[in-house]
This record gives structure tokens, C-alpha cells and sequence, in this order.
């Protein structure tokens, strides 16, 4: 019970860190911010206050579902702490790249992503080592 604790509290800390860093960067941010990439051009925009924030909400509903749902409707390679750890580093990385892209960074997201697959694949394979 503690260990799960714990993870859960490094996954939303590495969540709120992200959201933390958009309060201090909130007067650089663009009101609009491009939050969805379609090849290299934005294809989806939302306000401020989403921006920095919705991520974060998304991040910690996944979380409590991943804890709190029954097994038979969820799969969690790996088990709930991994999978758990896994959506707080993601949640961050990709609030990062939100981040980076509304203050003037270009980069082809496509590649900013791939970090996000390793780390799935990783997963994938702790999850079939480990047996479950």
C-alpha cells in the first residue's frame, strides 16, 4: 500500500511540476495554445488556462482510474505502479513539448514523441518478463 502511494505521489508530482512550470512561463505562453500536431503544422488549439492546466486534470483522472477501477476493465502492463509511472512521465514529457512549441521552439514533433514510445515498449517488455 505505501509503495502504490508513493508512485502515486512521484506520477502527479511530475504532473503538477509540468503545471507549475506553465504558471511561471504564463505570461510568455500565447493565449491560444497548440495542444494537438498533425505532421509538423498545429492542428488543434485551446485557451490559456486549458493549456496549461488540462493536461494536468487528464493526467490525474488517469491515474485514480488506473487505482481505482476493477481489473476487468482496465490492463495495465506491468502492473497498476508501472503503468501509473509511466502516465506521470508521459503527462510531463508531452506538457514539455506544449510548453517548448507555444514559446517560439520548432521541432518536429513526430520525434519529440518517440522518447514516449520507447518508454511504452519498455513497458511492454518489463510486462512480459515479469509475467503478467
Amino acid at each position: 500500500m505505501y509503495a502504490s502511494r508513493r508512485v502515486n505521489a512521484v506520477a502527479v508530482g511530475l504532473m503538477a511540476v509540468a503545471a507549475l512550470a506553465g504558471l511561471v512561463l504564463w505570461p510568455s505562453l500565447p493565449d491560444q495554445m497548440a495542444i494537438h500536431w498533425s505532421g509538423s503544422e498545429p492542428d488543434s488549439y485551446v485557451a490559456k488556462p486549458v493549456g496549461v492546466f488540462g493536461l494536468f486534470a487528464v493526467g490525474v483522472a488517469t491515474v485514480a482510474f488506473v487505482r481505482l477501477a476493477p481489473d476487468s476493465v482496465k490492463s495495465s502492463p506491468g502492473g497498476d505502479g508501472p503503468a501509473v509511472l509511466f502516465v506521470g512521465v508521459v503527462v510531463a514529457w508531452v506538457q514539455g513539448i506544449v510548453y517548448a512549441w507555444n514559446l517560439g521552439y520548432r521541432f518536429d514533433v513526430g520525434l519529440a514523441v518517440v522518447p514516449v514510445l520507447v518508454g511504452a515498449g519498455l513497458l511492454v517488455v518489463y510486462a512480459t518478463t515479469r509475467g503478467d
